[in-house]
């Protein structure tokens, strides 16, 4: 059973947005207290760490606004195919969860819901179900399976099963023979009490339908939702208990299993369901083209989903509702019908502002337009920008950790790259040393594999790549790649060996990035073109391999799965999946299913450390880069700016004004 209390994350895709800093560590944060990092593990957090009167206490009041930088425009908030970290950033004040991961614990409280049963279920072999009267089917055709479940405990002649759940038929207690078993899955079968009293932002009743809802729309193949569908469709079964409860079974464990339906972001079925009788009723328009007795197809409700307004027009569960959505960004505004106002925020107004260019979103923090901006480019922060009058009036800088990594992906179908000796060439004739020192002051992490830097999966023992362009050129040269008509660019089966280098338009630290190696890698006799899109065509051409070289970044939770990145299944060339460099390796693949059912953590831990240095010394899908800090300028007046190693690192429903500020009121209800 959760506990009861609450508090304001996957891995999400983002654009390389994070930058380099640095310069003398005490110069940057001006004498401040212990750097965010000093502290490794779950934590308490201190508020207004960089801010220049932090001993200062105040009182926080309700009321205002605060504008934040936006540095790409999702298509929309529909997490099943808006696969974005700046999305899943939004629906954190705009959408609600069953549960979630506690800011500085770490830990899974509820959120949305009241409370979560964990129940344990036996698989019975066939014909054992007539021998126990309280098992029940779940599942469909090759999938279907006769258990029981509740508290398994082992015992001498077999296994204890006692229900724990409301409608659990084994509440009793049975007693089960070890030869009536196929297997146990421990931690499979998990029920939420969902409260009675919640309503979307359109005055809607929530209840249990929209969660089953939620979850069933990931089983329609036509909903464009591949990048993480393969979460979902580990729970084999979902079942409506009633009007305010809902259970989900899974197929086999899962060390995630909990997360897969707690953190899931859940839609309205009235206006995402053709099937649901009010959806008639909220898009009377639609329904009034639909011939009377139509049963919709699979493909129909899926494009509906896909091409839903309300994917932009959102109505969610959270604090905030959007009130509006433009080329310039997205405006929410306080939801006075909150179903918890302890976690109401206390702003009344979030914006969050689009603007593409770095250097545009630091004059738009200067000129005011701007609250707070966390991508300050290294020679702003560092330099005389983030000193003169203009911007000390007004703003204070600092920077903070996550687990977010840079990375340039190999398109391992590319017959110039298909080699992992020829990556691993390539990692060695660029200096990540150094572009580390000179663009970021030594102040980020070089990382050689794909968890969270912080987590417990990151392999602190794997040793990068040294910098040696004399022994890459001889690899190189051994898998048959050398100049071979004298035209400075090595050469194999006519194949001249060229990258295009992928990078979303506006993002500097891609581009200088893509330019040293450029240089870099030109020393050797490759050529590097230098190809820029706006987000939505570099999102295509991705997902369609449609490049040789992409850069990006992940933004990993604390534990993430690997499978997204790296199983085969997702690795096929016709499918769009995050595994977009076409990773395919038996050992991988029998590592991450070994580790997705192991619920010891420090067991787990060792097989994903064993993922990132196969990953690292034997495949190297990734040209992995560094974990960056964000650098950011902020407004003075906001206060309760806290920073914490999961995405995006700070709450915006945790900052205030304090009492006092103009526009502002001492409690949550307006006067």
């Amino acid at each position: 059973m959760a506990s009861p209390q609450r508090l304001p994350l996957r891995p999400l895709l983002a654009a390389s947005l994070l930058l380099a800093w640095s310069a003398p560590l005490a110069a940057a944060r001006g004498g401040a207290p212990a750097t965010p990092d000093d502290v490794e593990g779950p934590h308490d957090v201190p508020a207004d760490e960089f801010h220049p009167d932090r001993g200062t206490a105040v009182q926080p009041a309700y009321g205002g606004e605060v504008v934040v930088h936006l540095s790409s425009l999702p298509e929309g908030l529909l997490r099943a195919t808006e696969n974005s970290a700046v999305a899943r950033w939004m629906l954190y004040e705009l959408n609600d969860t069953l549960t979630i991961q506690d800011w500085e614990y770490w830990d899974d409280k509820p959120s949305l819901c009241k409370s979560w049963v964990t129940e344990d279920q036996i698989v019975l072999v066939d014909g054992a179900e007539s021998r126990y009267p309280t098992s029940v089917q779940i599942g469909q055709g090759e999938k279907a399976r006769h258990i029981l479940y509740g508290n398994v405990v082992d015992t001498d002649g077999g296994y204890s099963v006692q229900g724990v759940s409301e409608g659990n038929p084994s509440t009793e207690g049975v007693q089960v023979a070890p030869d009536d078993v196929q297997s146990l899955e421990r931690e499979t079968i998990f029920t939420f009490d969902l409260p009675t009293n919640v309503k979307w932002h359109d005055g809607h009743p929530f209840d249990a339908h929209d969660v089953f809802f939620s979850w069933d729309l990931y089983n329609n193949a036509t909903v464009d939702c591949d990048e993480i569908r393969f979460q979902f469709q580990q729970v084999l079964q979902g079942d409506v208990v009633h009007d305010h409860k809902i259970r989900f079974y899974f197929e086999r464990q899962y060390f995630h299993a909990l997360r897969v339906p707690g953190e899931m972001s859940i839609v309205p079925r009235h206006l995402y369901d053709l099937r649901d009788p009010d959806n008639m009723r909220y898009d009377a328009e639609f329904h009034s083209h639909v011939e009377e007795g139509h049963v919709f197809t699979e493909a129909e409700r899926g494009d509906y989903i896909n091409n839903n307004p309300h994917n932009t027009d959102w109505v969610g569960l959270g604090p905030y509702r959007v009130v509006e959505w433009g080329s310039q960004g997205v405006k929410a505004v306080r939801f006075e019908g909150f179903h918890d106002p302890a976690q109401a925020g206390y702003v009344d107004r979030i914006t969050w502002r689009f603007v593409q260019s770095d250097d545009a979103a630091f004059q738009a923090l200067i000129n005011g337009e701007l609250d707070f901006f966390d991508r300050v480019l290294p020679e702003a922060y560092f330099g005389g920008a983030t000193e003169s009058e203009a911007f000390t009036k007004d703003f204070y800088k600092g920077y903070y950790y996550t687990g977010t990594y840079g990375y340039t992906g190999w398109n391992t179908l590319r017959p110039q790259l298909s080699d992992p000796q020829v990556r691993k060439a390539l990692q060695m004739a660029f200096d990540e040393e150094d572009y580390i020192r000179t663009q970021y002051h030594g102040l980020a992490k070089r990382v050689t594999g794909p968890q969270n830097y912080f987590g417990p999966g990151y392999n602190h023992d794997v040793k990068p790549i040294a910098f040696d362009p004399d022994t890459a050129e001889e690899i190189l040269a051994e898998a048959g790649w050398y100049d071979r008509d004298g035209d400075g660019i090595i050469d194999k089966d006519g194949i001249k060996f060229e990258i295009e280098f992928l990078h979303p338009s506006g993002n500097e630290p891609s581009e200088k990035l893509g330019l040293r190696m450029m240089e870099s890698f030109e020393a050797i006799g490759i050529k590097v073109v230098m190809r820029n899109l706006e987000w939505s065509s570099f999102l295509e051409r991705m997902l369609e391999r449609n490049f040789d070289a992409v850069n990006l970044a992940w933004v990993p939770p604390l534990e993430s799965d690997p499978e997204q990145l790296w199983h085969s299944k997702w690795g096929d060339p016709e499918k769009k999946s995050s595994n977009m460099c076409a990773v395919r390796d038996p050992y991988i693949d029998e590592l991450i299913e070994k580790g997705q059912v192991e619920l010891d953590k420090e067991k787990r831990a060792k097989i994903w450390q064993e993922i990132h240095r196969y990953l690292y010394e034997e495949v190297q899908p990734y040209m992995f880069s560094s974990n960056k800090p964000k650098k950011f300028g902020m407004n003075k007046k906001i206060r309760g700016f806290e920073t914490f190693k999961i995405a995006p690192g700070y709450s915006l429903r945790r900052w205030y004004y304090p009492a006092g500020t103009p526009g502002t009121r001492a409690s949550l209800a307006k006067n």
